[in-house]
């Protein structure tokens, strides 16, 4: 079989395939939104299944002229109700203004090669970090320590590493905002 050319990669053959596509390039919002309805990453994983199919069963019903988004997340907030009513999960119904809300601000991280570009660009700045500070990084949020076993380990006291911690969130917001660049 020979390889696609670059322009043939991602064109859709059918109406499915576009809104699998869309699914795709919103896969990051519309998992995190998502997440903040259910509260479990299971069942939110579940649910995104589940969305994914009623989007591409209910394609010929959107209107293209309209944004993508918010209609998805409509759909999304559907199921995951559906699916904690279904579960004997207990739910907590916001506001519709509310959700909508989150939705815009989970849209204001852009879409997944935004993100992805927003990764690279954190772990460049990780990389910049001074080498204690890097450490504690890792120690966190590679290897799942809690706040408390690594004050033990490094034998700091919490307090101080909470503040430590709290520089290196600061440092590390600029350098992905490109505020600030480290020598």
């Amino acid at each position: 079989m020979m390889p696609l050319e670059n322009s043939d990669r991602l064109q859709p053959s059918s109406p499915q395939d576009e809104a699998f596509l869309q699914v795709l390039a919103h896969h990051t919002m519309l998992r995190a939104y998502i997440l903040a309805i259910v509260r479990d990453v299971h069942l939110a994983e579940d649910t995104l299944s589940d969305t994914t199919l009623a989007i591409i069963h209910s394609w010929h019903r959107f209107d293209r002229r309209q944004s993508f988004a918010p209609w998805a997340r409509a759909i999304a907030r559907h199921i995951a109700l559906a699916n904690l009513r279904k579960f004997h999960r207990p739910t907590v119904e916001l506001d519709e203004d509310v959700m909508e809300a989150v939705g815009m601000q989970i849209d204001a991280m852009g879409g997944e090669a935004a993100l992805e570009e927003r990764r690279q660009q954190l772990r460049w700045c990780v990389q910049k970090l001074p080498e204690n500070s890097r450490a504690l990084v890792q120690l966190r949020y590679f290897d799942g320590q809690s706040y408390v076993e690594i004050a033990r380990s490094t034998g700091r006291n919490i307090v101080a590493l909470y503040k430590a911690f709290s520089r290196i969130h600061e440092v590390l917001a600029k350098c992905v905002k490109g505020a600030w660049l480290p020598s």
